[in-house]
């Protein structure tokens, strides 16, 4: 394994155990290689809120990036509150 590989893997370790401890309202899944459209799709069938993606390919930085994709679910219950101001 390469050293960024490496890296990656022990940062989506880390990742996991700080949302295992949240009791609702966000999941850690493992990687997910493929289609985004799909995997997107059947988040929204799921009833979540959207996905957040990263490229596999660039390096972690901390903050806003190009290298990471939230996408939302504009049917999500937290899209309808936006939208209808009760948020």
């Amino acid at each position: 394994m390469t050293g960024a590989h490496v890296r990656w893997r022990e940062g989506k370790a880390k990742l996991a155990k700080v949302v295992g401890r949240v009791q609702d309202g966000i999941y850690f899944n493992e990687h997910i290689a493929g289609e985004g459209a799909i995997v997107f799709e059947h988040a929204c069938r799921m009833g979540l809120g959207g996905i957040v993606s990263k490229r596999r390919d660039l390096p972690y930085r901390s903050g806003r990036s190009k290298s990471w994709l939230k996408i939302k679910n504009p049917n999500s219950p937290a899209m309808q509150r936006v939208q209808d101001g009760t948020f």
